[in-house]
């Protein structure tokens, strides 16, 4: 028997990898270790996501009375 060990750069394609060599008849088992896992380089849209999941439930931008007059402040200072 021979062992092969392998490192994906996510955990989609190591799932994908995973059911890839499960379903190979010659491949007797599959061990996945978890515990390298870093967290992986998150692009803009995940930051973006996250921050809002994070902020959830609280109250952000209440302090905005007149949201027209504060976007064109925002546009001003540009």
């Amino acid at each position: 028997m021979t062992t092969v060990t392998v490192q994906v750069d996510n955990e989609q394609n190591a799932a994908l990898l995973e059911k890839m060599l499960k379903a190979l008849s010659f491949v007797e088992t599959v061990n996945v270790d978890h515990s390298f896992l870093v967290e992986e380089p998150k692009g803009s849209y995940q930051k973006l996501k996250q921050a809002i999941d994070k902020a959830d439930g609280q109250d952000v931008l209440t302090h905005i009375n007149d949201p027209s007059k504060w976007q064109k402040d925002i546009r001003d200072e540009w």
